[in-house]
């Protein structure tokens, strides 16, 4: 429950897929049992020039997100190859889960069942259903700068690895549907300017906002291939000033045209019948 945005861009000279703008709110699940809005950003540093994003089960990110940084190499690498090694965690991470929640609780193990212990066709049927149905339910976003450009990939269930650079943004969480109309509503691609992917970008996660369990804080980092940057809380600020301004034009608007409507006026339509 929460929302991450990630929009690959221009960047400073203008070069398109040059740089790579993330946001997200700071609303934590434990557990699937409860949410609270936490004091720690979720856009975690991999390397100087890569970031990656939660959604879902806090717990099992911050330990996919330790695993991965013990699990790189010292020497640079580049965004595939982080990506890459997210996905291969995450499979490694879930089938312990199902170790955990599927086999345990029956007194056995996933080695034992694939090496064809005798069980009954109901229990195998049974086990084979939980762990084809079986949800991590914890979504990644990685986003980075490297020597070929801007990169954004989404790490799923069942350690699925997608990449977005060529549409140019993606969201992950509750409000992700909120978050992917907005960016469409921007009209957004990997050639826009960095400063104008940063607002909407922000306006975006704004949006979001309406849907369940998207937190109202918000962090932006921006990833260039100079590294990367975090938005201070001014800026923020100055944002919200304008994302306001730029909202209470149309409501204005609308607000006008719809009064001018013959709503209540003689000839209008009340209870199916003209009034």
């Amino acid at each position: 429950m929460t929302v991450c945005i990630g929009a690959v861009c221009a960047d400073s000279e203008g070069r398109p897929s040059g740089a790579v703008v993330v946001a997200s709110d700071r609303m934590i699940t434990l557990g699937r049992l409860i949410e609270f809005e936490h004091g720690v950003p979720k856009v975690s540093p991999i390397t100087d020039r890569v970031v990656i994003l939660i959604a879902g089960d806090g717990l099992r990110g911050g330990r996919l997100v330790r695993d991965l940084r013990n699990a790189l190499p010292v020497s640079t690498v580049t965004v595939e190859a982080v990506a890459t090694t997210a996905a291969g965690l995450y499979t490694i991470h879930r089938q312990q889960q199902m170790e955990t929640e599927i086999f345990t609780p029956r007194g056995l193990t996933m080695q034992r069942y694939y090496a064809g212990v005798n069980l009954l066709p109901q229990i195998l049927g049974s086990i084979d259903h939980d762990m084809m149905r079986f949800n991590y339910a914890t979504d990644f976003l990685i986003a980075g700068v490297d020597d070929a450009g801007a990169h954004l990939f989404h790490i799923s269930n069942p350690g699925a690895m997608s990449s977005f650079e060529n549409i140019g943004f993606t969201s992950i969480g509750s409000g992700q549907l909120a978050a992917l109309q907005s960016m469409i509503g921007f009209a957004h691609t990997p050639a826009k300017e960095l400063m104008d992917t940063i607002f909407a970008v922000y306006a975006s996660k704004r949006r979001a906002e309406a849907a369940p369990g998207v937190g109202y804080d918000t962090d932006i980092v921006v990833v260039r291939p100079e590294g990367m940057q975090r938005i201070s809380g001014d800026v923020l600020s100055g944002l919200a000033e304008l994302y306001k301004d730029y909202e209470r034009p149309v409501s204005q608007e609308l607000g006008q045209k719809v009064s001018a409507l013959p709503i209540f006026t003689e000839g209008a339509e009340q209870g199916g019948e003209t009034v």
